[in-house]
């Protein structure tokens, strides 16, 4: 799910001149500083040797392509070879040599016919162009990874969450994400097979990385759950699981299940499956763990206060500031079984704050703000600056948010758009 971007690079004209040959060999140097794995084609200037090397690509899992305009009169050949391999286009121009008006009636006949195209228009060396295009193949990267994504689901959603309910179909037509059931019964056969050899190998590991404050014996109960859990999503082909966790789990179990924090599990916590989907997308765009969590409170000076039980240790800058806590569940859970929680420290940093929701799958509402403290004594609070408190609270349309580290705006606008999805920022 999370590798690169795989890109393949179509330089379309005749590279024959000093200075074409010249400007072709500084693209190719600038965009091997993108972070994806590029495929990079050798120049092509006639529509036969085009429809040849369009069958080659066909061949391989391409996420997205990179046309290089190198001179005019090859508008054809850019959209020949873009509208046969039919995916997400970067087209880059040059200030030079009709490269712009050639590649601008390809963009014209491509979008006609729904391509994704986008047209970037900069001198061969310009590094400030990356951002964009980077931000352009990650998109349509993560659209390809999500269409494989399986998420498991074990229970269903709590009653209280009543804005969490979703169509599994719109789901799938949405984003291409399947989801799968797994009933209890199998949660319990597999938890009746993880030996005691297996638990303490794995409480070895989460002693030696992370700081242990609950009894071992009750870290060793909760390890046991997720590692019955693990070895079903390993067999399943899981990318996910959402789990229903203070009822029928917490109840049949007496632990809580999302100790698989401590391996940077993606977990929806209560029955969550929309959140698993954005936990995939905010980790792909930023390319950190990301969380989930409630909206607690919010102050008139704009300190949005968030509150969770718990959160991947991989959110914290190094392990020695991730904390494996002995609490207690929500007060009103009228079941008092001690569990235990995987609790990073939250980085001082800019977060995107976002939720998708709505009966259709077709809204998304985002805000950005900084981290200015946290605390993980007695929950996993966050405390979140934002610019429009009030504009927030209008808008707010559930009880757990994702919180993606760094501001990811734009490619929640470009997802928004390829998806149409309506993108509400405040």
């Amino acid at each position: 799910m999370f590798s690169r971007p795989k890109v393949y690079v179509m330089p379309v004209g005749s590279i024959t001149s000093p200075d074409i040959r010249s400007d072709y060999e500084s693209l190719i140097s600038t965009l091997k500083k993108l972070d994806a794995e590029l495929v990079i084609g050798s120049p092509l200037n006639d529509e036969v040797s085009i429809l040849e090397r369009v069958d080659e690509v066909r061949k391989y899992g391409f996420d997205a392509l990179i046309v290089l305009s190198l001179h005019g009169f090859t508008g054809h050949l850019q959209a020949l070879f873009v509208d046969h391999v039919k995916l997400p286009t970067v087209i880059w121009t040059l200030p030079s040599r009709y490269s712009l008006p050639t590649a601008a009636s390809a963009v014209g006949y491509l979008r006609e016919r729904g391509l994704k195209v986008k047209l970037v228009h900069s001198l061969p060396t310009d590094l400030s162009v990356l951002k964009d295009i980077e931000e352009f193949i990650k998109v349509a990267a993560l659209l390809r990874r999500l269409s494989n994504v399986r998420i498991g689901v074990i229970g269903g959603i709590i009653p209280p969450m009543v804005a969490s309910h979703y169509d599994r179909t719109i789901l799938k037509d949405r984003f291409g994400v399947d989801v799968v059931h797994i009933p209890l019964n199998e949660v319990m056969n597999s938890f009746n097979n993880v030996k005691d050899e297996e638990v303490n190998s794995k409480l070895n590991e989460v002693r030696s990385k992370y700081v242990l404050e609950a009894p071992e014996d009750s870290v060793k109960k909760v390890l046991k759950l997720y590692l019955a859990i693990k070895k079903i999503q390993e067999v399943m082909r899981l990318d996910a699981v959402s789990l229903e966790c203070y009822t029928e789990l917490f109840q049949l179990f007496n632990v809580n299940p999302c100790l698989g924090f401590v391996d940077d599990q993606i977990i929806g916590c209560e029955g969550e499956v929309l959140n698993v989907v954005s936990l995939l997308i905010a980790k792909y765009l930023s390319g950190k763990s990301a969380l989930m969590s409630d909206p607690f409170s919010v102050s008139k000076d704009g300190v949005l206060t968030f509150m969770h039980c718990a959160a991947s240790a991989y959110v914290a800058e190094d392990s020695s500031k991730v904390h494996i806590i002995a609490s207690e569940p929500p007060s009103i859970i009228r079941y008092r079984i001690p569990v235990v929680h995987c609790r990073p420290e939250i980085p001082l940093t800019t977060v995107t704050i976002f939720r998708i929701y709505g009966k259709l799958i077709d809204k998304i509402h985002v805000t950005v703000g900084n981290v200015v403290s946290y605390d993980v004594s007695k929950a996993l609070q966050i405390r979140v600056r934002i610019d429009n408190p009030s504009k927030f609270l209008e808008e707010v349309v559930g009880n757990h948010y994702v919180i993606a580290f760094g501001d990811i705006r734009g490619g929640l606008k470009l997802l928004s758009k390829w998806l149409g999805i309506n993108y509400i920022e405040t």
